[in-house]
C-alpha cells in the first residue's frame, strides 16, 4: 500500500492542483474485483503522469485481505479507522446483492459513509455501490444510476432518488454514480478530467486501450451490443467494425461485400438478426461518433461531419434532430453546461 502522506501535505497538493489528496476505494467481502481494479488503474496512471496529485488507498471495513466475487483477493487493505482524516474522493464499489446487503447492514459501511461524507469533496459509486450511498441518505433528491438490472430495485427502496436508467454515469453535485462494472473506469476518467483536464484523461484512455471515451449520457446497453446479441458470427464482427469505422463507405452494397453476401440477402439478414435496418444502424452509429467528437473536441461541425461519416453538415444536423431532438450545437452546449 502507498505510504500515507501527512494531511498538511495532502492539503498542499489539493491547493496547487485543484484536485488530489486521498482517493479511497471502498471494498468489502464479495466485492466485484473490476469495480476496484478499474478505477485504481485510472488514478494510478494519473499519478504517474502528474506525480503528487493522488494518494490511492484501498480500504475495507476491517482491513486486511478482502475476497472478491471472482475468486481473487485484495491483500493489505486499510481498515476504515486507519484512513487519513482528509479524504478528497471516496468511491464505493459494488458486488452481488447478498454481499452489498451484508456490507450495509452487518459491516455498517453506510453509517461510516454518512459520517465522513460531509468532509469529503466528492463521493462516488460503481455499480451496486450506489445502494450503500442511498442507504447513507446521500442520494435522496438527486439523480443517480446503478447497474441496469438493479435500477428498479434502487427506485423501489429509495423512492426519493431520481434513478437514471439510461446513463453510464451521473453527476449530481458532489455525488457521482456509475452503472455496471466497467463503467467504473469511465467514471474514474471523468473524475480525473474534472481535476486535471481532458488531455490527461484522454492520455489515460489511450494507455488503457479503451475503444473510446464515452460521456455519461451514453446508454448502459449500447446499440452495438444489442445488435450483436442475436446476430451470427460474421454479422457480429461487422457490427464491431462499423463502430470503429463510421467514416467508411457503409452502403448496403459495401457492407454486403465485406460479409460476402448479396445486398438483398444481407439487408434481410441484418434486419432479422439485429432488429434494425442497416441504414438505421449506420445512422445511429455515426450520430454516436459525432456526439463523442462534439463532447471531446472543439472541432467545427464540418470536420465532425466528415470524421463521423456524414456527407455534409446538413446531413449531420438532420440525423441529430431525428435521434436527439436537438442540433449538434445544442448538444454541445448542453454538455458544456453540464461540465461547468
Amino acid at each position: 500500500m502507498p505510504t500515507l502522506p501527512h494531511k498538511d501535505e495532502e492539503a498542499a497538493v489539493s491547493a496547487s492542483h485543484g484536485a488530489g489528496g486521498a482517493v479511497v476505494l471502498l471494498a468489502f467481502d464479495g466485492v466485484e474485483a473490476i469495480d476496484i481494479a478499474g478505477p485504481a488503474s485510472v488514478f494510478s496512471k494519473a499519478e504517474q503522469m502528474r506525480p503528487g496529485t493522488y494518494w490511492l488507498h484501498i480500504a475495507s471495513p476491517a482491513g486486511g485481505s478482502v475476497p472478491t466475487n471472482g475468486g481473487l483477493s485484495f491483500a493489505g487493505t486499510l481498515a476504515l479507522r486507519e484512513l487519513p482524516a482528509a479524504i478528497d474522493t471516496l468511491i464505493v464499489a459494488g458486488g452481488d446483492e447478498p454481499s452489498v446487503r451484508s456490507a450495509i447492514l452487518e459491516q455498517k459501511v453506510s453509517e461510516w459513509i454518512a459520517e465522513v461524507a460531509p468532509r469529503v469533496r466528492r463521493v462516488g459509486s460503481v455499480c451496486t455501490g450506489a445502494f450503500a450511498l442511498a442507504a447513507a441518505g446521500l442520494l435522496d433528491g438527486r439523480e443517480a444510476t446503478t447497474h441496469w438490472s438493479a435500477c428498479d430495485m434502487l427506485q423501489q427502496l429509495r423512492p426519493r432518488v431520481r434513478v437514471q436508467r439510461e446513463r453510464i454515469y451521473v453527476q449530481d453535485g458532489p455525488m457521482w454514480t456509475s452503472a455496471g462494472v466497467t463503467t467504473g473506469i469511465e467514471l474514474a476518467l471523468a473524475l480525473v478530467e474534472d481535476d486535471l483536464g481532458h488531455a490527461v484523461s484522454m492520455d489515460i484512455a489511450r494507455t488503457l486501450a479503451l475503444p473510446m471515451l464515452r460521456g455519461g449520457e451514453q446508454p448502459q446497453l449500447s446499440q452495438a451490443l444489442e445488435a450483436q446479441a442475436t446476430a451470427s458470427h460474421r454479422l457480429r464482427e461487422l457490427v464491431a467494425w462499423i463502430g470503429t469505422h463510421p467514416q467508411e463507405d457503409l452502403s448496403v452494397e459495401a457492407m454486403a461485400g465485406r460479409v460476402r453476401m448479396s445486398p438483398r440477402n444481407f439487408a434481410r439478414a441484418f434486419a432479422t438478426q439485429t432488429g434494425c435496418t442497416p441504414a438505421r444502424f449506420v445512422e445511429q452509429t455515426r450520430v454516436a461518433a459525432a456526439a463523442q467528437l462534439l463532447r471531446q473536441t472543439g472541432w467545427t461541425q464540418e470536420k465532425i461531419a466528415s470524421r463521423s461519416g456524414f456527407r455534409s453538415v446538413d446531413a449531420l444536423q438532420r440525423a441529430f434532430a431525428r435521434q436527439h431532438g436537438v442540433t449538434p450545437q445544442g448538444y454541445r452546449d448542453v454538455g458544456a453546461r453540464a461540465a461547468r
